[in-house]
């Protein structure tokens, strides 16, 4: 069914170190529409120079990509690790200029510095210092956040946006229907909610799941998080009648059990048990979805 939504563009800035994170950002903004545009009628749209701008002349290269992307984008979600960038003519380095560019206009920022550890060899120690410097300078403004992993940056940024946006965007979406139940648009927001968490949540541990027999401690960093989202689901459930709340406790129960999991030297079994079990539990939580759907095409009368 059609339904209204605002629209608001999330610039992506960092250096050219931060790959990783230019890749994260995106699937958090992702997942964040996949749980809340329906309900909110908000709808994020990230915007980043590889897929946003296009060739232009009669400017400096940054002073463009300013006009193409900053001007049109309502927040900014910046990273730094070990590099501050390159000088643009009017700043110290582009994304410092968005960032700048940014504030001035009072538009918010999220800025997040990455504190995982890096080759020595490999770090360009003028770019290193000029970060620190620019970081020292930022200190006494309270502008930014640090993270020790990409888990940690993909769960403070989630939250962090969800907050941001929650300032932003006033009031529900519109219904597109108003003589629909409520408990039938509470039944659909919800299933929105799980649908967009189980994606999630297999998609980060299939990623990790063939990661070698050494350690499971990203596997218990998933399992952290997603046990978290799931007591927040399962709470949501007031009255239930179907065994949607029952297999959500199952699940509850395998989590918290892998939290506990240890290795032993056994040629890598528990390992590999340890996966096989974390991929039980999401095939387990699948069994909610016909339920939800069952649900929802019911009526009040049924």
């Amino acid at each position: 069914m059609p339904q209204n939504a605002v629209i608001y563009r999330v610039l992506v800035a960092s250096p050219t170190d931060c790959d990783a994170e230019r890749k994260l950002i995106p699937e958090v903004v992702h997942y964040w529409n996949a749980v809340h545009s329906r309900e909110t009628g908000a709808i994020l749209e990230p915007v980043l120079w590889e897929t946003h701008s296009t060739p232009e002349m009669g400017d400096r290269p940054q002073g463009i990509i300013n006009r193409q992307l900053g001007d049109i984008s309502d927040l900014l979600i910046g990273t730094f690790w070990t590099r501050l960038g390159t000088k643009t003519g009017a700043a110290e380095s582009g994304t410092a200029e968005e960032i700048e560019e940014f504030r001035k206009a009072g538009k918010p920022v999220l800025l997040y510095f990455s504190q995982q550890p890096a080759v020595l060899a490999t770090v360009d120690q003028q770019q290193l210092q000029g970060l620190l410097d620019y970081k020292n300078r930022l200190a006494s403004e309270g502008l930014f956040s640090t993270y020790a992993s990409l888990s940690e940056l993909r769960t403070d940024l989630y939250r962090h946006l969800s907050a941001k946006i929650a300032t932003l965007h006033k009031g529900p979406a519109p219904s597109t229907d108003p003589s629909e139940p409520e408990n039938k648009r509470a039944i659909r927001a919800f299933r929105s909610k799980f649908e967009a968490f189980l994606r999630r949540f297999e998609t980060e541990w299939s990623s990790e799941r063939d990661s070698g027999p050494h350690s499971v401690d990203e596997g218990k960093s998933i399992v952290r998080f997603r046990l978290a989202d799931l007591v927040s689901l399962r709470a949501q459930i007031v009255e239930d009648k179907s065994d949607m709340s029952k297999t959500i406790d199952d699940a509850l129960r395998r989590l918290r059990a892998l939290q506990r999991w240890q290795l032993v030297m056994d040629g890598g079994r528990s390992f590999q048990r340890f996966w096989e079990e974390g991929s039980a539990t999401i095939e387990t939580l699948k069994g909610v979805l016909p339920i939800l759907q069952k649900l929802e095409g019911q009526t009040p009368s049924s």
